[in-house]
């Protein structure tokens, strides 16, 4: 069973079995028999397929389109079992199988649900590899599945499974091999190089792939992966059994206290409680989750913080009264009020008295703050570091920044940071607008220093460009029908070197690339010719042995295979075989003329045994002669006739006991030897004769 698979952009769009007594025409015509999507390039009626002499071939019937097949342009070719052929964007598989292969290893898997019976086979693991294309940001453009077939060729020509759209790369590129299960690369003698995780990938010896591996070519990034196809499939039908939490107890908060001196509450009867306080310093008393700091005034004015210059960490009673359960520094506290807090604020005469004292601190602050600003401020001249130097520092100072300034003017911003650096040694803090002046000396001579580097980074691209040109000008003398594109590519070297995307590099590789192609293909349909032409030969040089061995009609059927040919027929051996045809007929005509004459010749001697053998002789040279067999039925009937009376007197013989010759009557032995010699020996008499001579001891 001969079947096709197409498949598009990586997806498996149609399956066709192929009959052997129907041709088939695929294009976008909407009677085309494998119908393709309008896209680009595809013609109405692009090729065929077509069963010849126990063979599948194709041939391309478009005139502007082409059909790939092994990264070549062809236009007609047998099909082999497993063999590719391209119609871009379209992939198409032959298989060629016998029907119990079909039946059985042939197949698709049907994926069985993922339950808690399903067993873990080693090796069993479906892989399909894919070929991750990232961008230069590491973004991935598109995640391309390698299905189709065991070799995968990558490049920038359109027949390539992995197109890498870049103009400096080769047609093709490198290409991937499945071996037993294990993907290997190899490099096809491209011009850039290919590397694999940053090493280059040998053109003879084929490397192993392994999943994540980075393919890299110029600066296109490519990642091998292989992924399970039904992983999502197994993993959303994996059965996870919930997992029963048990709700935690609430607990009560704890109370925490500062010291070991702490309120104690006693029971004395059940549902009455009497609460004894112990007596505390006035420095220790901290309450529960609400601890103030004291307002105490220092030496300096009142700023809400203890006195004696300490700093008071506002966290800090946060801390003291951390402890498991409790909330951590900067959180508020969540807790219930304690007992002690809640008497205090349920008493109304102490909160009030506790209002009106701290109405007074804050009067008491504002006053002190009043003061403050009050104060005489010191005079500027003895903080000034300028006023602190002695006249001679002062003078020399002064002097320094003149000549800064001067020198800043003259554009000599070296000599201009030499003097503020001199007047640095003596005032550290700098004089008037001296930081100033130093700072812009040091852009303006940042700023010449890039111009000299622009400069010189000018003067070196004038130079490379050109020296780049006078490569370019030598290597365009090497195009020439023989020039390859290695050889090109070693030309230009130096100018890869200094600029691989240079526009003239990229010119005359595509141009000896070209040059090559069509030599190689001009090479390979010289080389087909060429078998043409032998396969050709050989058709004539059969049909002249059969001849030869004296078969008239089959060697016209050859002969006239040799006329049908499409093959090239370079020596005219088409009309020599159409004369050899000419002159076997006449001689059959001459034969059979002549077959019919003798035979004529025979009857007249009452021959007809011969008769007959004459003109089945002549009927195996010219078998559609009508004349002939009409014949040879007449004299057939005609002898069997006459040998049926002589074997009718012999049994009568026979049953009188007239076996042998008598004086007076021949015997029945005697008749039979008679029937021998007239009758064919494939006659119905001849053959009974025979018996009975054997019977008696004759024969």
């Amino acid at each position: 069973m001969s079947r096709l698979k197409v498949v598009l952009r990586g997806t498996i769009v149609n399956e066709i079995e192929l009959s052997p007594d129907k041709e088939y025409i695929g294009g976008r015509k909407e009677g085309c028999d494998i119908r393709l999507q309008p896209e680009k390039g595809i013609s109405r009626e692009h090729f065929k397929l077509k069963y010849t002499d126990g063979k599948w071939q194709i041939v391309a019937i478009s005139r502007f389109g082409d059909v790939f097949s092994l990264g070549q342009k062809i236009e007609q070719a047998d099909l082999q079992h497993g063999q590719s052929f391209h119609v871009p964007p379209y992939d198409f598989t032959f298989f060629d199988m016998p029907d119990s292969a079909m039946a059985g290893g042939g197949q698709e898997r049907i994926l069985q649900p993922v339950n808690e019976n399903t067993r873990t086979m080693l090796g069993a693991v479906p892989q399909v590899p894919y070929i991750k294309i990232t961008d230069a940001k590491g973004e991935v453009l598109e995640m391309l599945r390698l299905e189709v077939g065991e070799v995968w060729v990558a490049g920038r020509d359109p027949a390539c499974q992995i197109i890498i759209p870049d103009q400096r790369v080769s047609r093709r590129q490198y290409e991937i091999h499945k071996v037993n299960g294990a993907y290997t690369i190899l490099d096809l003698a491209s011009v850039n190089g290919t590397f694999l995780n940053g090493t280059p990938v040998s053109s003879t010896d084929p490397q192993t792939l392994k999943s994540g591996d980075a393919i890299s070519v110029l600066d296109n990034i490519m990642y091998f992966e292989l992924h399970d196809p039904n992983f999502k499939y197994k993993v959303e039908n994996i059965d996870i059994p919930q997992i029963q939490v048990e709700a935690p107890v609430e607990q009560e908060p704890k109370t925490m206290v500062e010291d070991e001196q702490k309120t104690t509450t006693e029971i004395v009867d059940e549902g009455t409680e009497v609460e004894e306080y112990t007596q505390t310093s006035q420095d220790e008393q901290v309450e529960e989750y609400d601890v103030q700091p004291q307002i105490q005034a220092g030496d300096s004015p009142f700023t809400g913080m203890p006195g004696g210059g300490q700093q008071f960490d506002p966290n800090q009673f946060y801390t003291l009264n951390q402890g498991p359960g409790m909330p951590g520094p900067g959180s508020i506290p969540q807790s219930p009020v304690p007992p002690a807090k809640k008497k205090i604020t349920q008493n109304k005469p102490l909160m009030l008295t506790i209002a009106l004292v701290v109405l007074g601190l804050a009067y008491y602050v504002s006053e002190n703050m009043n003061q403050q600003e009050k104060l005489p401020v010191a005079p500027i001249s003895d903080s000034d570091p300028f006023s602190r130097l002695t006249p001679a520092q002062q003078k020399e100072v002064q002097e320094l920044y003149a000549l800064a300034e001067q020198a800043y003017a003259q554009q000599k911003y070296d000599l201009a940071l030499e003097k503020i650096n001199k007047l640095r040694e003596i005032l550290p803090t700098g004089y008037k607008d001296s930081e100033r002046i130093a700072l812009e000396a040091e852009q303006a001579n940042l700023t010449l220093v890039q111009a000299e580097k622009d400069a010189q980074a000018r003067k070196e691209r004038e130079e490379q460009e050109a020296r780049m040109k006078e490569i370019v000008l030598s290597c365009e003398k090497l195009i020439s029908p023989n020039i390859t594109a290695a050889e090109m590519n070693q030309c230009m070297a130096p100018v890869v070197a200094m600029n691989p995307d240079h526009p003239d590099y990229l010119r005359l590789m595509g141009e000896a690339e070209r040059i090559e192609k069509e030599r190689v293909q001009k090479e390979v349909e010289a080389r087909t010719r060429e078998q043409q032409i032998e396969e050709f030969k050989r058709l004539f040089k059969d049909a002249e042995q059969v001849q030869e061995q004296g078969y008239a009609f089959k060697a016209i059927r050859k002969y006239e295979a040799v006329l049908n040919s499409q093959l090239p027929d370079p020596g005219n051996l088409k009309r020599i075989a159409k004369s050899r045809i000419e002159f076997i007929k006449e001689k059959i005509q001459e034969k059979s003329e002549g077959s019919m004459s003798a035979a004529e010749n025979f009857i007249k001697q009452g021959n007809l045994k011969q008769a007959v053998l004459t003109l089945r002789e002549a009927q195996v040279y010219d078998p559609t002669n009508q004349d002939i067999k009409e014949k040879i039925e007449t004299y057939s009937y005609e002898l069997t006739r006459q040998v049926r009376a002589i074997y009718q007197e012999s049994i009568i013989e026979e049953n009188y006991g007239i076996i042998e010759n008598t004086e007076t009557k021949q015997g029945a032995k005697e008749k039979w030897k008679k029937i021998t010699e007239i009758d064919l020996e494939d006659g119905e008499y001849y053959k009974k004769a025979v018996v009975k001579l054997r019977r008696y001891g004759v024969m």
